[in-house]
């Protein structure tokens, strides 16, 4: 068994592609300057209460939500790596089962930063750009991921919206809209642009 990260400094972010937005930008003939409200709104975790329906939508097509390019990665860390037997029960209810020896990964985010509950053994999140599922009960502060054979360093970046699993995608395991999924995200998670 790994031994466990500080829980005190937990990495929870929520990052905005800029390169992807002025991408989407190009394809709807936009400017950035020509969106900053929508730009702020994006990083204020109470910043779409204050937009209309028509501003919804575009910030949608400028996030690369409904089209064009995924500019929005939700990220977590990994925080345990442990090996468990063939018929282990996972997390709360035990709502899954190890099917043989693996390694479960615990990842420091959960339900009170935004992520629903209905996405309960229904997720998929990226390290180092190999994917894996998301087993058991959705917590209040963590998740738990099926990591097979693998051992990822305690501390790696567990990537929940990517290129190959986006907003989109994980809106259609969760039963919410990506929008609705975006403004759940809470105030605990850092919104930061990125490259």
């Amino acid at each position: 068994m790994a031994s466990r990260v500080n829980l005190g400094t937990l990495r929870r972010e929520l990052r905005i592609s800029r390169s992807a937005v002025e991408s989407n930008l190009d394809s709807l003939g936009l400017k950035f300057d020509e969106i900053k409200s929508l730009a702020s709104a994006a990083v204020d975790p109470d910043g779409l209460l204050g937009l209309y329906g028509s501003e919804l939508l575009l910030l949608e097509k400028v996030l690369g939500i409904t089209a064009g390019v995924p500019a929005v990665r939700l990220v977590g860390e990994l925080v345990l790596v442990k090996q468990v037997p063939a018929e282990t029960g996972i997390s709360y209810g035990y709502l899954s089962k190890t099917r043989a020896t693996t390694n479960l990964g615990l990842v420091g985010i959960g339900f009170s930063d935004g992520l629903p509950r209905s996405s309960t053994n229904r997720f998929t999140v990226t390290i180092e750009g190999k994917t894996y599922p998301g087993v058991g009960r959705m917590a209040m502060d963590q998740c738990v991921i099926d990591l097979g054979t693998d051992s990822p360093a305690l501390g790696s970046e567990v990537h929940f919206f990517t290129a190959d699993y986006s907003l989109s995608d994980f809106s259609a395991a969760s039963g919410f809209s990506p929008l609705e999924i975006f403004g759940r995200i809470t105030s605990r998670v850092a919104r930061t642009w990125s490259a």
